[in-house]
């Protein structure tokens, strides 16, 4: 991101020393403009602010899955990305299912958030490569190796569980509406499925 680039707007919802420990490694192109202690401090916040990255701690509160998701909906253009403190994968895929974009554990440093922030504000998704795996068998839903997902797909799908139109998904990914079609139809072929609702309901 180049001086002249746009500043990121972010939410921090989890614990103030950990609040606190992020701000003080952020650099000029990012904005914290909102922080929350709770999941309903958190999506009140995002409604409010509409955020550009949302970094929401997993042990923020009990039903951290209920703050992604509330966050999605109250800011649809908002990037969420859920930090832990230790890998687990069961976790990466609730967290995807709920409708983030990243899973990071572990702890964080400047390095780290500045990689986080390029890769949403590039439209990539943030999760740990020993987890790669498990994302791509979740998302080829059993299919063989030849069905595997492309970045992209991956991307698409996303954006249509969270309930966003061809129109929304072209301008979020900078494509033309067609290409989206296309990546629709690959992944209703590649998913074993009949059509683009059938396609959600599945996501979903």
């Amino acid at each position: 991101m180049g001086e002249g680039a746009k500043k990121i707007k972010l939410l921090i919802a989890d614990h103030a020393p950990t609040r606190a420990g992020i701000k003080m490694v952020l650099d000029r192109q990012v904005e914290v403009c909102t922080e929350a202690g709770d999941a309903e401090q958190a999506i009140r916040a995002a409604k409010r602010e509409q955020p550009d990255v949302a970094l929401v701690g997993l042990d923020v509160c009990a039903d951290w899955r209920g703050a992604v998701r509330g966050i999605c909906r109250a800011a649809p253009g908002c990037s969420v990305v859920v930090l832990a403190p230790s890998g687990d994968a069961d976790d990466m895929l609730e967290a995807v299912r709920a409708g983030a974009v990243g899973y990071v554990p572990g702890a964080l440093d400047a390095e780290r958030l500045r990689r986080i922030f390029r890769a949403v504000s590039e439209r990539e998704a943030v999760v740990p490569r020993s987890m790669v795996i498990e994302l791509l068998g979740e998302l080829r839903g059993g299919h063989g190796a030849g069905d595997v997902l492309t970045g992209r797909e991956a991307q698409v799908l996303g954006m249509l569980r969270r309930g966003h139109s061809t129109a929304w998904i072209a301008d979020r990914l900078q494509i033309a509406p067609v290409t989206v079609r296309r990546h629709v139809s690959e992944l209703v072929h590649k998913l074993g499925v009949e059509s683009r609702s059938d396609l959600i309901e599945q996501a979903g």
